[in-house]
Formats: C-alpha cells, structure tokens, sequence
C-alpha cells in the first residue's frame, strides 16, 4: 500500500474513530484499514492510536500526525485535480453542516442552482441543532451564527443578519399597538432558549438605544418552530432577517417597529486546517453571494 493511501485511511479512522466505518467509505476491507495504520506505526517508529475492543484514541503524537496527514493529503488532491483538470470544474462529495432553521432557509433553497452550476458536485446538508464536531463527523465546513467557541477551527466572516421584532398581521389588533420600544415589555412574546437575548432585548434606532425586559410566554430552543409560535400569533419575536424573510415577502408576518433593530447576527464559515480546499471555497462563494447578509 503506498503512504498516501495509507495516510487518508488513518485520516479517515482518526476523524471518524471507527475502522470498519473508514474502511467502509473507502470500499475495502476493514483489515485494509487496520494495516495502513498499523504500517504507519511502523514506518513512523510510533504508536499513532490507542486500541480496545470497544474504542480507539489517538496518541499524543498520533494527533500531531492528524494535521500532517491532513496539509499532504491535501496538497496531493490539489495535484490530482490539476491534472485532471479538476480544478476548473469541482467534484466530489462536500460535507456541509448549519443548524436546521438556517439549512431550511438558506442552504436548501440554493442547493438544485448550485448543483446545476457544478454538476460534478455532491451535497451532505447535515442539518442539525447540536454543536457538532467537524472532525469526528467528517464535515468539510460548518455555517455557525454568533460567537464562535472553536479556536482549533479556521473561521472566515461571511456578514452579519439583522435582528428584528415581527409578529403575525392581528398581533397589534389582539394586544394593543406597539409604537415604542417599551410597549413590548407588556406584550406576549416567544424566544429562542440559547439566545443571549431571551430574556432581554437590545434594540436602537439611530443613536437611540433601550433594552427592553420581556417575559417570554413561550421558549423554543429551533428557529422554526420560533417562526411558527410567531406565525400563529402567539407572540413577537425577535429574529434574525433569514428567518423570517420569506414570511415577511408573503406577509405572513409584519415588523414591529421597523425604525428599530438588535446588534446584528453574525455568519461564520468554520473548517479545521489551513487551507480551504477548492471544492469547499467554490460552494462558499456560490453561497454567500446569495445570502441574505449585509
């Protein structure tokens, strides 16, 4: 078996921490795996992983091996698609993760375009809620809102959403109007559970600032079900624009105080390594021009 093989299976079971499941995906055998990095060890005169019938670990030196790995594997791919010609033409599965809102509301309304502009392209949109980790679930780049807690992850600013109050058209007729910012401290409102704001809402006009202290009826912990809550009346809500965009246009849900807004969200492009690989910039680019951002 030649190193680079040998060094994409070790890869593979390092950032999935299975064999059968690494050996699998390449389509061999799971002894394959096994000895390309029981090779490795030998080759490298160490011991790259810990194993036990039930779990395996990297070493200290086996995780210094990772990055590596990684930056060659990398670099040899880049190699190969010059000459294929790839270059000019991506392909390839890419591993896309973003919470299920943001997916529903962004990514999946773009996808058929993006497929049709790079027909040698795959997508994985793994959409979920939970902070997932991009090395053990093989995610080629990650779409994260706010602050970002990773600092092992290379991060690229993408923009910044605005935050807005919106509720459903009979919002203001069932509960009384709103024309300051401090009338909504004694409506019902809905918010999102990990939000910074959930209990509190920053919002300034101009150079006009005020917080106003609400007392949600109603906590949700998914922006959909959050534009739900809102969409039946139950509620208003503070938003980023991706959220509610659509229903906006449809009139489904009007804002409140339209001269007023929270600090904005931003959007980050998350990946582990350096370099960002030509399949993962050409689908960042492809998307971010037709994001809702500022």
């Amino acid at each position: 078996m030649d190193r680079l093989t040998a060094l994409r299976l070790f890869l593979r079971v390092a950032e999935t921490g299975s064999f059968s499941r690494a050996a699998a995906e390449a389509g061999v055998g799971q002894s394959v795996a096994s000895r390309a990095v029981a090779t490795l060890e030998s080759e490298l005169g160490g011991r790259l992983m810990n194993r036990t019938t039930r779990s395996l670990a990297l070493t200290e030196a086996g995780r210094k091996v990772v990055d590596h790995a990684r930056a060659m594997v990398a670099e040899a791919e880049a190699m190969e698609a010059v000459v294929r010609g790839a270059d000019r033409e991506p392909a390839g599965l890419l591993r896309v993760s973003a919470s299920v809102a943001f997916t529903r509301a962004e990514l999946a309304p773009q996808a058929g375009a993006f497929l049709a502009a790079f027909p040698r392209m795959r997508l994985d949109l793994m959409a979920r809620d939970d902070r997932i980790d991009l090395i053990a679930e093989g995610v080629d780049v990650a779409l994260r809102l706010g602050e970002l807690e990773d600092s092992r992850l290379t991060a690229l600013w993408l923009g910044n959403y605005p935050r807005v109050v919106v509720a459903a058209p009979g919002f203001e007729k069932a509960h009384g109007a709103v024309t300051a910012p401090g009338d909504l401290a004694a409506r019902p409102a809905i918010s999102l559970t990990s939000s910074a704001f959930a209990t509190r809402w920053p919002l300034a006009s101009g150079r006009a600032k005020v917080e106003v202290e609400i007392n949600p009826a109603i906590r949700t912990a998914n922006g959909d079900v959050l534009a739900d809550l809102a969409r039946g009346g139950l509620g208003a809500v503070l938003a980023p624009g991706f959220l509610v965009k659509a229903d906006l246009e449809a009139g489904r849900l009007v804002r409140l105080l339209p001269d007023w807004s929270a600090p904005p969200l931003g959007l980050w492009a998350v990946w582990h390594g350096r370099s960002l690989p030509r399949k993962t910039r050409v689908f960042l680019d492809f998307i971010a021009a037709r994001l809702g951002v500022d």
